[in-house]
């Protein structure tokens, strides 16, 4: 008897925590002490505190206990906002965390225009933000990228980047074929040639090999470096360089 009359007492606790975790916040998301009056702003480096805060639009009347997802998707909505996640600090803070679209390259149109990793146009003044990226051309030049040939060029920056860098910082164009094979231009008119995805393994090799045969033919410029082939590397060459003759004259 005692057993089954703690059993229904207990039951009738856990029934009452469960009811009083549906209708607590509803109940505290009432109360003017939990309306959101105080807001932070993480990730925004391109974007300026108030360009977020307005394309969140927060209503005056949000509770730090509401449902906050339709204050992620407005943000969403923005087009240098890849992700967003907003959550609340007691009692009446929203921290909004974002997540922006990274301009890695240009799309040669009418003008130089930014585009991220997915290839999409970001609506970014080059000037003002002092971009230096490589333009994204098709081989051969006459016609456009094709959506999926600028994603496969905007990756490949994006990732030869998060890899080296410095190599990114030389490189000042990058193309793709018919076939699919890249070619990047580089600082001293380098021409790189590779099929992505390019591994940074397989392009530390082709620059050691580069820098070897650099070493071996003094008298000579390589102008292409070409890494399409497995396990092989090849370079090659282009006119001999000039030999600069100095005198030295007595006085």
């Amino acid at each position: 008897m005692h057993r089954l009359f703690r059993v229904t007492l207990w039951g009738l606790v856990a029934g009452g925590v469960a009811l009083a975790a549906d209708w607590l916040p509803d109940a505290l998301a009432e109360l003017e002490f939990f309306r959101a009056r105080d807001y932070k702003v993480d990730g925004a480096h391109l974007l300026k505190e108030e360009q977020v805060l307005a394309a969140a639009a927060i209503s005056p009347f949000v509770s730090v206990f509401d449902d906050l997802t339709s204050i992620e998707l407005r943000l969403e909505q923005h087009p240098l906002i890849r992700r967003a996640r907003v959550t609340a600090e007691l009692p009446r803070t929203l921290v909004l965390t974002i997540e922006e679209r990274t301009p890695v390259g240009f799309v040669a149109g009418p003008v130089l225009e930014p585009v991220d990793r997915d290839g999409q146009i970001l609506p970014l003044d080059p000037v003002e933000h002092q971009l230096d990226l490589p333009v994204l051309i098709r081989a051969g030049g006459g016609t456009a990228l094709t959506p999926s040939e600028l994603r496969i060029l905007a990756r490949e920056v994006d990732r030869l980047a998060a890899d080296d860098p410095t190599f990114l910082a030389a490189v000042s164009e990058m193309a793709i074929d018919e076939h699919g094979d890249a070619t990047a231009l580089l600082s001293g008119d380098l021409l790189l040639r590779f099929r992505p995805p390019l591994s940074h393994r397989r392009l530390r090799d082709g620059l050691t090999v580069l820098e070897d045969a650099d070493l071996r033919h003094p008298d000579q410029t390589a102008s292409v470096l070409d890494l399409r082939f497995e396990d092989q590397v090849v370079v090659g060459y282009a006119e001999p360089r000039a030999r600069a003759v100095g005198q030295v004259r007595d006085r």
